[in-house]
């Protein structure tokens, strides 16, 4: 009778077959360098193995947040660093040349703050992919308009320099007085007032006086309209005494003049004649004070008007927009309306609001990690550049005028204390600073997420990598074992009967 193979019982057909799977699952482990196709196949790691990967996908996002906020920190610091080094050279070139007319009516240190002028506007409007970084919230436009319109204005919309026109014709009056009164005396008395119209935000105030004047009765500031007395006496001041007047400015600035007494003829605008009695030095002192109110109206009152208008003009926000005075006519006004965007241009362009500058822009670095980079273009640092720069990019002069002189002396004095940031103001440095603290903030945690990726990640390769030596060896060794099953197969295939027997 005839025998079955002896291959099937012994079931070296399928030792061979599961050989044979499993020497083609080592060779796609070899290929792929995965040791499994599906999470299923990891078995009870494959909860572990989820949640590790959903980690490092949320490190990666996180990793993609933090590249971007640091190519917007790179660019706001550079154009910060750059406005900053502007601010720096227009301050210590103030006094680097002397009063020298150039045919537009400008020196040459205005001419280059003007071109400093532009580049500030452009360093503001800076932008990193369409996305503009120093206007808030408000990303999709250049938060300041261009310098021209700033300064000239667009159609109706008045630029700065009406603005400040208008202002200054409103505090120098329409007798160039500073919007004080001072009647020639009927006797003895010398009477400084403020005017009629007052209180108003223009002209000169009277804030104190200060007399040495022998024989002579000095009081005030005091009354409505705020005044001044100087009565003289028979008793008649003595040559070098003195009497000093502290006026208000607009830009909230103080400015002291002070005339001497003198026997003999004055020899320079501060000086008045004692003269033979009391009713002439009282006409003498009033002439004085005249020519001397008269020239600092030209000269520390216009001066601080130009600045004064800088802050109607730059100076707003979202419950306060930019002030004008309230005309024509404007040499009589007593009071500042609001500008409307119709008939005013409004410089700034980015998001108004009360918040933090910083916490306008906010990147989520780690799941309890919050770092703030924002910034405005309107913020106090920004504006003091702004304006103290638009001021001299704007004033003119006339050779033929006495005052100029000493009017561009006080608003280079002005730029260069409004540019050296005084005590209490925020600095350019302090923005670039709080925006450094960010850069540092958000390096740090990249670092952590680095070390904790490759934590993570030699998790997952262990579970999932196949080690490419160890699959050599065991394919090598399979490749054996399954030339052995096929020799004995084939051996037992050639038994037969009369072999066996």
């Amino acid at each position: 009778m005839a025998l079955p193979p002896i291959s099937t019982n012994t079931g070296i057909n399928r030792i061979i077959s599961e050989s044979r799977d499993a020497l083609f699952d080592l060779q796609r482990q070899l290929a792929t360098g995965k040791t499994v196709t599906s999470y299923g196949d990891l078995g009870q790691d494959r909860s572990r193995i989820l949640s590790v990967r959903g980690e490092l996908s949320q490190i990666e996002g996180y990793q993609t947040t933090i590249s971007q906020v640091n190519l917007r920190l790179d660019v706001m610091q550079l154009s910060l660093g750059q406005l900053r080094e502007v601010a720096s050279e227009t301050r210590s070139d103030a006094f680097g040349q002397g009063f020298e007319l150039h045919p537009s009516g400008q020196t040459l240190y205005q001419l280059t703050t003007a071109g400093r002028f532009d580049e500030v506007v452009s360093l503001l409007n800076a932008e990193v992919g369409d996305r503009y970084l120093i206007g808030g919230r408000e990303t999709e436009k250049p938060p300041v308009l261009p310098s021209d319109e700033i300064l000239n204005g667009s159609g109706a919309q008045a630029g700065f320099k009406q603005v400040a026109q208008e202002r200054r014709q409103a505090d120098l009056g329409a007798d160039d007085r500073g919007r004080l009164t001072l009647p020639v005396p009927a006797g003895a008395a010398v009477t400084l007032s403020e005017d009629t119209a007052a209180p108003h935000p223009f002209g000169f105030k009277l804030n104190s006086v200060v007399s040495n004047l022998t024989g002579t009765t000095v009081n005030g500031p005091a009354g409505a309209p705020v005044a001044i007395d100087a009565t003289f006496s028979a008793t008649l001041p003595q040559d070098g005494e003195t009497i000093a007047i502290t006026f208000d400015l607009p830009d909230g600035s103080q400015h002291e003049v002070t005339l001497t007494a003198r026997t003999g003829a004055p020899s320079t605008l501060f000086e008045f004649q004692i003269g033979a009695d009391e009713n002439a030095a009282a006409l003498n002192f009033q002439a004085a004070l005249d020519g001397v109110i008269l020239s600092e109206a030209q000269r520390s009152l216009s001066s601080a008007s130009a600045f004064a208008a800088a802050n109607d003009f730059f100076d707003f926000d979202a419950a306060t927009p930019p002030q004008r005075v309230n005309g024509p006519p404007f040499d009589t006004a007593t009071t500042l309306t609001n500008a409307t965007a119709a008939d005013t241009v409004f410089w700034y362009q980015g998001e108004l609001s009360s918040t933090s500058a910083r916490q306008s822009a906010i990147a989520k670095a780690d799941d309890s990690l919050l770092v703030s980079y924002g910034a405005r273009a309107n913020e106090q640092a920004f504006v003091t550049v702004i304006k103290s720069m638009a001021v001299m990019a704007t004033e003119t002069f006339s050779a033929g005028d006495t005052n100029a002189s000493e009017r561009y002396d006080g608003l280079r004095t002005r730029a260069v204390n409004n540019l050296g940031f005084p005590n209490g103001a925020q600095k350019v440095d302090s923005v670039i600073t709080e925006l450094t603290l960010s850069f540092a903030t958000l390096g740090k945690t990249s670092e952590r997420h680095d070390a904790n990726t490759t934590l993570l990640g030699g998790v997952v390769e262990n579970s999932e990598t196949a080690d490419v030596f160890d699959i050599s060896a065991q394919i090598l060794a399979l490749q054996g074992r399954i030339e052995a099953s096929l020799q004995v197969t084939a051996s037992l295939g050639r038994l037969s009967l009369i072999n066996f027997l």
